[in-house]
C-alpha cells in the first residue's frame, strides 16, 4: 500500500500578509500625508514607519480597537519626525472583520510606499520612490 502525505498551512497570526496594494503619500498642510482606499469594512491594524537606511529603526504601531479610514483620511504618522533628503518606507495593515470571522483569507491587505523628504525655503515636498525589493 503506498501512501502520500500532503502537508498543508494555514494562514497564521505571524504569516506576512502579501504587500500587493501602493498607498498614496501627499502633502496636506506641509505635512506628510498617507492614503489607502479601505474595502468594506476594513480597518486600520497597524503602521509601520522606518528610514529605509536603518530597517531596525522601524516603528510599528498596533491600533486597538482598530480605527475607521476612508480614502481621504491621512493616516497617522506615529509622531515620526521626517528628515530633509531622507528616504522612508510606510506600511499599513487593514484587517476585516467580517472576513477574519468567516475565516476567509486573505482577511487583510498590506500597503506600501516610499518616498523621500525634501524641505527647502520652510516648504516641504515629497517625492515617491519606486520600491527596490
Amino acid at each position: 500500500m503506498i501512501s502520500t502525505l500532503l502537508l498543508s498551512g494555514c494562514p497564521g497570526t505571524r504569516d506576512r500578509i502579501p504587500s500587493t496594494e501602493k498607498a498614496d503619500v501627499i502633502l496636506q498642510k506641509n505635512e506628510v500625508c498617507v492614503r489607502v482606499q479601505p474595502h468594506d469594512d476594513e480597518k486600520l491594524e497597524a503602521i509601520s514607519i522606518y528610514p529605509l537606511s536603518q530597517s531596525e529603526g522601524r516603528t510599528t504601531r498596533f491600533f486597538s480597537p482598530m480605527v475607521s479610514v476612508n480614502a481621504t483620511t491621512c493616516l497617522p504618522n506615529n509622531g515620526f519626525d521626517y528628515e530633509d533628503n531622507i528616504a522612508y518606507h510606510y506600511s499599513v495593515k487593514l484587517t476585516s472583520a467580517k472576513k477574519q470571522s468567516a475565516q476567509q483569507w486573505p482577511f487583510s491587505r498590506e500597503f506600501e510606499v516610499e518616498f523621500r523628504v525634501k524641505k527647502s525655503d520652510g516648504k516641504m515636498q515629497i517625492e515617491t520612490l519606486v520600491p527596490q525589493r
